[in-house]
């Protein structure tokens, strides 16, 4: 599962979210891996350009993946933090192009 998700999230939520997440999936929190980009990816190095096109690594490791699970904050929109990040959006719209389930936190 690779988890979309804003970086302003509090760590404590965004770990109750996760847990809930898999609780009501029914899915075994220990045989159940997470792809978090913060922890896997450097978007720095994509965005300058010089060694690989971000999107295109992204797209390939995304369909790698083969799952997306979207960690909103505030299911208002205009509330939601989520909705207010470019990269948030850019993760949803390669799933879309690449055909990717996606799912809600």
């Amino acid at each position: 599962h690779f988890i979309s998700w804003a970086w302003r999230y509090p760590v404590k939520k965004f770990l109750r979210t996760l847990a809930e997440y898999c609780e009501t999936r029914d899915l075994n929190r220990r045989k159940t891996f997470l792809w978090i980009c913060f922890f896997c990816n450097d978007q720095f190095e994509w965005l300058s350009g010089e060694k690989n096109d971000g999107a295109e690594v992204f797209g390939g490791m995304l369909r790698q993946i083969g799952r997306m699970v979207c960690v909103v904050d505030d299911y208002i929109a205009a509330e939601a933090i989520y909705f207010s990040r470019l990269w948030t959006i850019f993760e949803v719209y390669t799933a879309y192009v690449e055909k990717i389930d996606v799912d809600l936190a």
